[in-house]
């Protein structure tokens, strides 16, 4: 296996991506990791060639998302043949592994060389998201759901655009005051690269919800919402169809993802839009076992995701 791994700056994976910068997805962008403080770059050679690129967002020692700008993180890889992916994939975790104390990340659905991952000894649990290939059809949609639609085009109007101001970034990003900020300005700076749209739902005027969908040259995210307590029933499901017809029919990515969700409430809740259901591997490894058991844990126990 002729594989070898260099750690370069940002400004140097930027270069090194100029060509192939639209394939990457949101999360490897150059215009977009300036949002995580501290990372890897990291890149995987064959010979003198890059095959695979992975930004990894630091914490101190741990590989993991401070907050959570993104909803996955996982490597790209230039190469197609499955035994080439394999020892990419082996020689990015095994560099990460020796330079690091724990991992904790998040892989997209796409990505499926993970036997990998679990040869070096890490832990992958399988989570899932909803994906749409093709647009919503009013008329397939369950009744419920229609119902909740046509309710809600009665009462407000629902409008999208770029502005910032158009979206309650305090009503839809909790946590504390530091995240907060934080993944807001990632936000902003999704809208500047022109790699994010607001849809925005209006009664008599005025703002009552909303939902926030980053997308790169292949896929969309259902990255940010909110709603008041006196938005009329239905508002979040009319933004979503509005939303998810727009990136398939106008914008013509490939799919829209929902993201997923641990709590149960919600999942539920996305499941009514008959999306495919697609698990996505999320990577624990830690060099102590009794850590890396007390992670998988905490992970299960997770407020919201057990009935």
């Amino acid at each position: 296996m002729n594989i070898s791994i260099r750690e370069i700056s940002q400004s140097e994976y930027q270069s090194l991506t100029t060509n192939w910068e639209k394939k990457l997805p949101l999360w490897l962008s150059p215009k977009l990791i300036t949002c995580y403080q501290d990372k890897k770059c990291l890149v995987a050679y064959r010979g003198n060639y890059p095959v695979g690129v992975w930004v990894v967002p630091m914490e101190r020692k741990i590989a993991r998302r401070r907050f959570r700008h993104f909803p996955y993180a996982s490597p790209f890889l230039l190469e197609q043949d499955n035994l080439k992916r394999r020892e990419v994939v082996y020689g990015l975790l095994k560099h990460l592994i020796e330079n690091c104390a724990e991992i904790n990340l998040p892989f997209d659905p796409d990505f499926t060389d993970l036997a990998p991952v679990q040869g070096l000894g890490a832990f992958v649990e399988w989570r899932h998201t909803h994906l749409l290939k093709n647009p919503l059809e009013y008329q397939k949609m369950p009744s419920r759901l229609r119902n909740h639609i046509k309710n809600a085009q009665k009462l407000v109007r629902i409008v999208s655009g770029f502005d910032q101001d158009q979206f309650n970034f305090e009503a839809a990003i909790k946590g504390v005051e530091e995240e907060r900020q934080a993944r807001k300005e990632n936000a902003v700076n999704l809208l500047n690269n022109h790699q994010a749209i607001i849809f925005s739902a209006l009664k008599n005027k005025n703002l009552c919800g909303g939902i926030f969908i980053s997308f790169d040259s292949d896929n969309a995210y259902l990255m940010h919402s909110w709603q008041t307590k006196s938005t009329p029933r239905g508002t979040m499901s009319a933004l979503i169809y509005e939303g998810v017809n727009w990136i398939l029919t106008e914008k013509l990515l490939r799919q829209f993802d929902f993201e997923g969700s641990l709590f149960q409430q919600i999942d539920y809740y996305y499941s009514g839009f008959n999306a495919e259901i697609r698990p996505y591997g999320h990577v624990f490894w830690n060099k102590e076992k009794d850590r890396l058991f007390a992670m998988v844990e905490k992970s299960i126990n997770i407020p919201g995701r057990l009935f």
